[in-house]
């Protein structure tokens, strides 16, 4: 993922820039409740009426759009390919921005799923992704293929033992190498993976990468 990506002044998408801005807390100190309100339903509706225009293009864009569209997809199977063929089995190849950013659309569907804290919405959750799963790879083979294969879905959702947060994180802070270098590589990777919160980050930097120099 490039390091360079500029969050804010790129093109208009669900957000504005001034959005962006002010989700990333660069912006916005002086907005009072009543301005932070009305932004965030605005926010809220342009993400609904995205999620209503994905029923027209996941039917009506034309395979060469899609195609460029997934091109980084298909960078990244050439690439698996490669490192496979020398062996390299371990090694990931780098994700494209785009991919991190559908890495972020399945993290918001579960965080909300999730947020309502019904047990219930786990099985809507899971219907949904397999459904959709099902779905594409059917519509592919009908526009595009002249063989049809059946598809079944199963997503499996594997929970751990359900144990106390701090117990959780006190054991991950036990397991945190002894280097500077290596924690603060431990906690990134820690934190791209959602295994750590924000906050647990940025406090474990202070605290183990970032400690005050004593005269």
């Amino acid at each position: 993922m490039s390091e360079e990506f500029d969050w804010i002044e790129r093109d208009r998408g669900i957000l504005t820039e001034r959005d962006r801005e002010i989700l990333l807390g660069r912006a916005g100190e002086n907005l009072d409740k009543n301005a932070q309100n009305v932004r965030r339903y605005n926010i809220r509706e342009r993400i609904k009426n995205a999620l209503y225009d994905f029923h027209i293009i996941a039917q009506n864009l034309p395979l060469a759009d899609i195609q460029q569209l997934f091109e980084p997809a298909y960078d990244w199977s050439r690439e698996r390919r490669r490192l496979d063929e020398e062996g390299r089995t371990s090694t990931p190849p780098d994700l494209d921005q785009l991919l991190w950013s559908w890495l972020s659309v399945f993290e918001f569907f579960s965080y909300g799923m999730y947020a309502g804290g019904k047990q219930e919405t786990q099985v809507l959750m899971q219907g949904l992704v397999e459904g959709g799963i099902e779905r594409g790879y059917r519509e592919y083979q009908h526009d595009n293929l002249q063989t049809y294969r059946k598809i079944d879905v199963d997503l499996r959702l594997n929970y751990g033992n359900l144990v106390l947060r701090n117990n959780y994180l006190r054991g991950i802070q036990q397991d945190l190498p002894s280097e500077t270098s290596e924690i603060a590589e431990e906690v990134l990777r820690l934190r791209r993976l959602r295994k750590i919160s924000q906050a647990d980050a940025s406090r474990w930097f202070d605290e183990y990468v970032r400690k005050p120099e004593f005269d």
